[in-house]
C-alpha cells in the first residue's frame, strides 16, 4: 500500500486531472485527497458544483484543533468519486486560498492519519497542486510520501519551471528528493519524455497522453462515452499507475519497509 503525492511547478498542466485519472486507474482501493492550498477545483469542476462544500480538510482542521482528528472523522468527510466504484473516495480541499492558513497545523497529523490507512488496504493519492519553494507548507506529507510525482508539460516553459523547482528542492538543506519522480503530460509536444527527464534530472514514471477531450471528464465533469475506457488518457493512466505502483514496491524493498 502507498501514499502518492502529485504536484507541479506551475498551476498547469493538469495536476488535478492527472490525480483523478490515476485514482481511477489505480490497481488498489484509493482515496484522493485534494491538498492544494490554492483552493478546490474538484468540487466545482469534476462534481460540476452540484455538492455543498461542507466536508473536507477545513472540517478536519477544526477536528484537530479540538483533539478529535480520527479515522472516523476522515471517513465522515469523504465523498464517493466514481459511479459504481465502491473502493474509490474523495476528500475535498479548502474552498479558496484564503483558508490555507487554517491548515498550517493539520499537515503533520494528517500525514500520519493518511499513512495509517494502509492497515485497511487503502492507498492515498494527494493532489498538491503547485509546490512552493524553497519551503512548502506541506513538507510533512512530502517527507512521508512513498512517491512524489512532479508533473510537467513537454514545452520549454514547463520544463524550465520544473527544473528550477527540482533544483531548489535538491539544493535546500534537509530537502529529501529520493522519493521524487517525473510525470510528463503530453510527451512529444515537442520534446520526448526521455529528453525531459534528462534535462530535469528526475527519473520518469511515464507520460499521460495529451487528450483534451477525455481530460474534460475529470476537469469539468464532461459525460463519458462507451469508448472512454479505451481513450488515450485512460490507457496511459493505467500504464503510469502500474509503473508507479511497481516503483513504490521496489523502493520499499530497497529500504526494507515493505509495510509501514
Amino acid at each position: 500500500m502507498a501514499l502518492i503525492a502529485i504536484a507541479s511547478a506551475k498551476g498547469a498542466p493538469g495536476c488535478t486531472t492527472s490525480a483523478i485519472a490515476l485514482t481511477a486507474a489505480w490497481p488498489r482501493p484509493a482515496l484522493l485527497v485534494e491538498a492544494d492550498v490554492a483552493g478546490s477545483s474538484v468540487l466545482p469542476g469534476f462534481y460540476q458544483g452540484q455538492l455543498p462544500h461542507d466536508r473536507g480538510l477545513r472540517q478536519l482542521a477544526i477536528a484537530h484543533s479540538h483533539g478529535e482528528l480520527t479515522q472516523h472523522q476522515l471517513r465522515e468527510n469523504t465523498l464517493p468519486i466514481f459511479d459504481g466504484a465502491e473502493d474509490r473516495y474523495f476528500l475535498p480541499g479548502i474552498p479558496e486560498a484564503a483558508s490555507a492558513p487554517s491548515l498550517r497545523d493539520l499537515w503533520g497529523p494528517l500525514a500520519s492519519l493518511l499513512a495509517a490507512l494502509e492497515s485497511g488496504g487503502v492507498d492515498v493519492i494527494l493532489d498538491l497542486g503547485r509546490l512552493h519553494s524553497p519551503v512548502d507548507p506541506r513538507e510533512a506529507i512530502l517527507t512521508v510520501a512513498d512517491l512524489v510525482l512532479v508533473t510537467t508539460g513537454s514545452r520549454l516553459p514547463d520544463i524550465y519551471a520544473t527544473r528550477a523547482l527540482v533544483n531548489a528542492r535538491v539544493e535546500t538543506a534537509a530537502r529529501q528528493v529520493t522519493n521524487h519522480a517525473l510525470l510528463v503530460i503530453g510527451a512529444g509536444r515537442p520534446y520526448p519524455e526521455s529528453e525531459i527527464s534528462k534535462q530535469i534530472g528526475l527519473a520518469s514514471v511515464g507520460a499521460l497522453a495529451w487528450d483534451p477531450v477525455s481530460a474534460e471528464v475529470y476537469s469539468v465533469g464532461a459525460k463519458t462515452t462507451r469508448k472512454f475506457d479505451r481513450s488515450h488518457l485512460a490507457r496511459t493512466a493505467l500504464t503510469v499507475a502500474h509503473e508507479a505502483s511497481r516503483r513504490i514496491a521496489r523502493r520499499r524493498t530497497d529500504l526494507g519497509t515493505e509495510e509501514r
